[in-house]
């Protein structure tokens, strides 16, 4: 009997009978248990048809909220649905780039090139993400540069669809957000920022506006556009335009300032206050005087952000160094206002602000511009002269005054064209500090030669009081400064011509004549062919024999500085 047969126990008439059970085969077992894949297997189907349902309703649920909620989505899905042919869309209704371009073309306006302005940081696809993108607008009858004109600036945004729904959309549409009219500075503005009267033609429209551009790097959030146009009149050219500011949660445009350069360069974002955020810097140089303004960046009470002219019109707080180094420093005396504002701020440290910290960054920016061109070897000593006495380095530019290589014409010159820029400076300086000798020697040179001679000396006694020394010194600048022109290779001097002896050439001595000897009168002498004889005549006297007039000595007729003789 084998030992691997099983029995089943069972009752049979009240008794206990083990009965061998029979063995299953695999075809007995497969369909026992088929029942039971069936039931398992609908089981399964039932769930997913309706897991299926409700997530297709959850679905509509949303499509539907959506729909009512976001005009987005309700434009999106009205492209899948069948409309009317040939119905037009609405003028609020979003657009495809190309239809805004052949839009704009149909209204009479000359559209530029679109420019990107932002882009959803927060989309993990560029085909996903949202853009809002600026559309200039020109005067359709000009154009062509360079008398483009722009006449708007239109900002669209493409639909912000969820996620979900940026995965199906086709063609990218775009919807208006805001548009503005363009209208530059007045020819008011433009005099105040550029600081020349010269830029006036009595005009009261405001100026044209030929350029827009985006600043990158630029502070963020948002984008920062330049707008720029360009004003001549005779030899004075100024760049003047305009800043605005686009927030993508706010969408729309905003003027932050208006803006001007003589120099002709556009505003730049620099790191001028050691802020975490840069400022916008505008050049405003003229000549050999630096001046920028600054303008820096800080929200707003109602949270936005807004641009604020550093300025030296009031010290952050009450301190006399301070006041002065304020004034030396709208005067254009740098270097001076920079080292009295340094020697407050370790006096004043308790009291030491952000803005007041604002002001000496400001004032260091000039600063360090006035030195970097005093420092400047130049060719001219004049143009060095210059750059010291703009730099407020009074006693340097006395040094080269008085170096011979210096021409005092030339100095002359250039005292008596000044408008009053270095004197304003010297009399701004003699505020704060009245005794420096320096500086009253070059507020007399210069009211010598632009005013009376007299009344600078009586104006240079005044200063100095009972320091005779320090007036005479000045005196013998003056009389420097009255000199005629002086070449510096003219050296050694040349001797004065006498005017009795003056310089001839020797006289040429003349050929001796041969006087032939008297003949005898006898008849064949007198028919002879030779012809007799002429009696000769004086030698002529060479010219260059002939005595010329005394000449004027050089120190009677001296030359005027414009026609002075050149080596």
């Amino acid at each position: 009997m084998s030992t691997n047969q099983k029995f089943s126990r069972q009752v049979r008439n009240g008794k206990v009978v083990y009965v061998p059970t029979a063995p299953h085969t695999p075809t007995q077992s497969a369909r026992s248990q088929s029942p039971r894949l069936l039931l398992k297997l609908r089981s399964s189907l039932n769930l997913l048809l309706l897991a299926g349902i409700t997530t297709t309703v959850v679905g509509l649920a949303w499509l539907s909220y959506q729909v009512i909620t976001d005009p987005d989505v309700a434009f999106w899905l009205n492209q899948y649905l069948p409309t009317t042919k040939g119905k037009q869309t609405a003028a609020h209704q979003p657009r495809t780039l190309q239809q805004i371009l052949k839009r704009l073309q149909d209204q009479k306006q000359s559209p530029g090139k679109p420019i990107v302005l932002a882009a959803d940081s927060n989309a993990n696809s560029p085909l996903t993400a949202t853009k809002d993108i600026l559309i200039p607008t020109y005067n359709k009858s000009c154009a062509q540069r360079p008398c483009q004109q722009l006449q708007s600036l239109q900002v669209y945004r493409s639909l912000k669809l969820p996620s979900l729904l940026r995965l199906f959309q086709g063609k990218r549409y775009y919807r208006l957000l805001d548009r503005m009219t363009v209208h530059g500075p007045t020819e008011e503005q433009l005099v105040s920022l550029a600081r020349n009267p010269r830029l006036v033609t009595g005009s009261t429209r405001p100026l044209n506006l030929s350029r827009v551009e985006v600043y990158n790097p630029a502070p963020k959030p948002g984008a920062w556009l330049r707008l720029t146009g360009l004003r001549s009149e005779g030899s004075a050219t100024a760049t003047y335009g305009q800043v605005l500011y686009f927030h993508p949660d706010e969408a729309r445009l905003i003027l932050m300032l208006n803006w001007a350069s003589p120099s002709g360069e556009s505003p730049q974002w620099r790191q001028v206050t050691g802020d975490q955020r840069p400022e916008l810097v505008v050049k405003q140089t003229v000549g050999l005087e630096p001046q920028y303004a600054v303008y820096w960046l800080h929200p707003a009470p109602t949270g936005d952000l807004q641009v604020e002219h550093i300025s030296l019109a009031k010290p952050a707080f009450a301190d006399p160094g301070y006041t002065q180094s304020l004034l030396l420093a709208r005067s254009g005396l740098w270097s001076p206002a920079q080292k009295r504002l340094l020697t407050v701020k370790k006096q004043q440290s308790r009291r030491w602000s952000p803005k007041a910290q604002a002001q000496l960054d400001y004032i260091n920016l000039h600063a360090a511009i006035a030195k970097s061109q005093a420092q400047q070897i130049s060719a001219s000593r004049v143009q060095t002269i210059v750059a010291r006495l703009v730099n407020g380095e009074w006693s340097a530019a006395l040094k080269f005054f008085q170096s011979p290589q210096t021409d005092p014409v030339e100095v002359r010159a250039l005292l008596a064209a000044d408008p009053g820029r270095l004197f304003a400076r010297v009399e701004a300086f003699l505020k704060v500090n009245p005794k420096n000798q320096d500086a009253i020697a070059w507020g007399t040179l210069m009211r010598h030669v632009q005013d009376d001679p007299k009344t600078a000396l009586v104006w240079a006694q005044q200063r100095t009081g009972k320091n005779k020394a320090a007036f005479e010194t000045i005196k013998k600048l003056v009389k420097r400064l009255d000199q005629p022109r002086y070449t510096p290779k003219e050296t050694p001097a040349k001797p004065k011509p006498q005017p009795d002896v003056p310089k001839v050439k020797p006289p040429v001595q003349p050929s001796p004549t041969v006087v032939p000897p008297k003949a005898k009168p006898s008849g064949a002498q007198l028919s002879s062919p030779v012809p007799s004889p002429v009696a000769p005549k004086p030698a002529p006297v060479p010219e260059q024999t002939a005595q010329p007039e005394p000449l004027p000595p050089p120190e009677l007729a001296p030359v005027p500085p414009e026609e002075a003789p050149r080596e």
